[in-house]
């Protein structure tokens, strides 16, 4: 079964329907790394259900993933077809190298996807170092360490810029289009999710809520409101 569109992420959901288009219109796609991430990210189903046969090597710092530290020049004997990496840049000190061990994964032919906050809230996991980056910012990286960013994009909305920074919170898509019942339905348990504190009831709260219920809930490309970006990326050819 897919990913449950109710609880999805509403701005990760964004990120996911351009990755759809970006990288999984290729005619083949056999071996895939997923950096800092694991194979139930979104981004994983999607592959599986275009390319069934492709292999998946995740890539990480847990006991259960092949060990790669971001942060420390190091090599991974094997090259993918499409290298995913999700959120993981604000939580890496040392970019250049970020950047250099990603490219050393990806085939001469093969796709980066680099998906990483624009405006974002603290969050660990277990270290962090940036509430985000602007998508020039990282093409620069990519372009110093020999790749090339065939497009990038930021996702920008007033109202999940807000839903970040005054419920301190990322909305799924439904809290998202319906602010004032989500919150309600979601601090009940009645959304398919565990129950989070009854404090998400108070009234202050509440009151944001029917104050984003008011805010635009478009998304653009408008870097004010910005809240995610992407670049996607290839190896430069020599």
């Amino acid at each position: 079964m897919g990913p449950r569109k109710r609880n999805i992420n509403a701005i990760r959901s964004r990120a996911i329907e351009d990755f759809s288009s970006e990288c999984l219109t290729c005619e083949s796609i056999l071996d895939v790394a997923i950096v800092g991430g694991s194979l139930n990210d979104y981004e994983v189903y999607f592959v599986r259900e275009k390319f069934p046969n492709a292999k998946f090597q995740v890539l990480g710092i847990e006991d259960s993933q092949v060990f790669l530290d971001l942060n420390e020049l190091g090599s991974i004997d094997r090259e993918f077809d499409l290298v995913l990496v999700t959120n993981v840049i604000e939580h890496v000190y040392h970019h250049e190298n970020f950047a250099k061990n990603l490219l050393r994964l990806l085939k001469h032919d093969g796709t980066l996807w680099c998906c990483f906050p624009y405006n974002d809230m603290y969050h660990g996991s277990p270290d962090y170092f940036s509430s985000g980056f602007h998508p020039s910012y990282v093409t620069k990286l990519f372009e110093r360490n020999g790749g090339f960013t065939q497009k990038s994009k930021i996702i920008s909305s007033r109202r999940g810029l807000l839903f970040t920074h005054l419920l301190q919170d990322w909305p799924s898509e439904f809290r998202y289009n319906h602010p004032l019942i989500g919150q309600i339905l979601w601090s009940l348990g009645l959304t398919g999710n565990p129950r989070p504190p009854l404090r998400n009831l108070s009234p202050r709260r509440l009151l944001i809520c029917l104050y984003l219920s008011m805010v635009s809930n478009s998304f653009t490309t408008n870097p004010i409101n910005g809240c995610s970006a992407w670049v996607k990326v290839t190896k430069s050819k020599m």
